[in-house]
């Protein structure tokens, strides 16, 4: 009984998220909505999935829309920078170098999303504080964060080996509980330290 819950919450969320997410401006209110709901699950909370998902939705959609035009912005500057390398004729240790310092930043700012969207949803944090914490918890749990990517990454992989209905029903939601239950034992001491 407890597996159909799970599997049940794990759907409806999937779908609440996609169903706001069509109009793309609503994208990154509905997923603080999925992570609001997510890590509630991680940490033991049962709590009404609509009230939770909706009310995250409306009480974080200014900051979740701020990290996600950062998240924008910093990504179009990265592929940027690569595709003017593809184009530059420079020595190739220059351009190897250039090439390694631009996927490093790409690397270090998805791995700060690990911790960014949780900490939205759990911490009432200001948004640069948020930021900033975000990219200095990569540095303090470089393992955990890694770890946490690689397998927040395998739903995604195992979607694209499935039917196209299984990333509208559970992947994302899968990739969100990963991250939030991966993360929270990092943000919970971190909680726990501030109170």
């Amino acid at each position: 009984m407890e597996q159909i819950e799970l599997w049940s919450s794990f759907i409806l969320a999937n779908l609440l998220w996609a169903i706001v997410s069509i109009p793309l401006i609503t994208l990154p209110a509905a997923t603080a909505g999925l992570f609001a709901a997510m890590s509630g699950r991680v940490r033991g909370k049962e709590a009404d999935l609509f009230g939770v998902f909706f009310g995250a939705m409306r009480s974080h959609w200014r900051r979740a829309t701020a990290i996600m035009l950062l998240n924008l912005l910093l990504g179009g500057t990265i592929l940027l920078n690569l595709r003017i390398f593809a184009l530059a004729n420079a020595p190739d240790m220059l351009m190897f170098m250039s090439r390694s310092v631009t996927l490093f930043v790409g690397l270090i700012v998805l791995l700060a999303n690990l911790y960014a969207w949780p900490l939205l949803v759990v911490a009432d944090l200001p948004l640069r504080e948020l930021i900033v914490l975000s990219f200095k918890l990569v540095f303090a749990y470089p393992l955990r964060s890694f770890i946490v990517f690689g397998a927040a990454l395998l739903p995604l992989l195992i979607s694209l080996l499935l039917p196209q209905g299984v990333f509208a029903l559970v992947t994302v939601s899968a990739i969100v509980w990963i991250i939030a239950k991966g993360t929270w034992p990092v943000i919970h001491a971190l909680t726990t330290e501030v109170a």
